[in-house]
């Protein structure tokens, strides 16, 4: 994975705070970090592939495939702990993201920026968290639209990732689960500590309706239910093709990075595609420890 240096962002505002506040904010601040869920970080340069087939991987592709609808299927599972890829299938297929390729927009927005202004935060977790089309569309537009994945992939080195061929629409992004994962290594591995903080508490602050009151609480959320997660998730339309992707980071004893990235007919229905990838999401957890 191919990286470039990231400029140095300006540290949070400080406020000076009286004696008496600041021993109830001590305490109340106490318990909120007791409850604070993971950094997300790991040490990992390189992942060993993965070792044959998993019987968790034929078990969440029989998930998907019993909906029959034409699917269009690739998944990964690496484990950012082990530093090994844990399974794939079809890791190298592209694929349309919806709106999973707000982390690329997210991305590059950050590297154009200087510091986590109040604007750049409430853009990025009003994208990553609700999946706001809006700011997307707005973000992609000052970016320079597919200019944003052409410079992404050359930062991060991507092998399987391409612009829409419409330049507006950016849902028709096409990139593979390996390239997913890729960039939630960048976001785990190399990213500046801020910015790692700014997108996975957005991803992790997920609510069930996103922006446009789709339940994107599909696959990753509710087919792991025990596990601490920070998902981007993707719904939508590409090519006459209706396009479903749970994608995130899974806090689960070790930390993964789990890419289902999916495609179908455009007669399929969306509550039986999106229960098949929380049936898919629940079969991979056999493969992670």
């Amino acid at each position: 994975m191919v990286t470039q240096p990231l400029r140095k962002r300006r540290g949070r505002k400080k406020w000076v705070v009286p004696t008496g506040l600041a021993i109830v904010l001590v305490a109340v601040l106490g318990v909120v970090i007791g409850r604070s869920g993971p950094d997300w970080s790991t040490d990992c340069t390189q992942f060993t592939p993965a070792a044959g087939a998993v019987p968790a991987l034929e078990k969440a592709r029989q998930e998907l495939l019993g909906v029959g609808h034409d699917p269009v299927l690739s998944m990964e599972v690496v484990d950012l702990d082990t530093c090994a890829t844990a399974l794939s299938w079809k890791g190298d297929l592209a694929q349309p993201t919806a709106s999973v390729v707000k982390l690329l927009i997210a991305l590059d927005l950050l590297q154009r920026t200087s510091s986590n202004s109040g604007s750049v935060e409430n853009d990025v977790t009003a994208m990553l968290a609700r999946s706001d089309d809006g700011v997307a569309s707005r973000l992609w537009q000052s970016g320079g639209g597919p200019a944003i994945v052409t410079r992404q992939v050359k930062a991060l080195g991507l092998r399987n990732t391409r612009p829409p061929a419409a330049a507006g629409q950016w849902g028709s992004t096409a990139m593979s689960a390996a390239d997913v994962s890729a960039v939630y290594r960048h976001i785990a591995g190399v990213l500046g500590a801020e910015d790692r903080e700014l997108l996975t508490s957005a991803m992790a602050e997920a609510p069930r309706a996103a922006a446009d009151g789709f339940d994107q609480h599909f696959g990753i959320p509710s087919g792991m239910p025990d596990a601490t997660w920070a998902v981007k998730q993707g719904w939508g339309s590409s090519d006459g093709r209706r396009v479903l992707n749970s994608t995130g980071l899974v806090e689960l004893g070790d930390t993964y990075v789990v890419t289902l990235l999916s495609s179908w007919s455009q007669d399929v229905d969306w509550a039986a595609a999106s229960a098949s990838l929380t049936k898919a999401a629940h079969a991979l957890l056999d493969a992670m420890h």
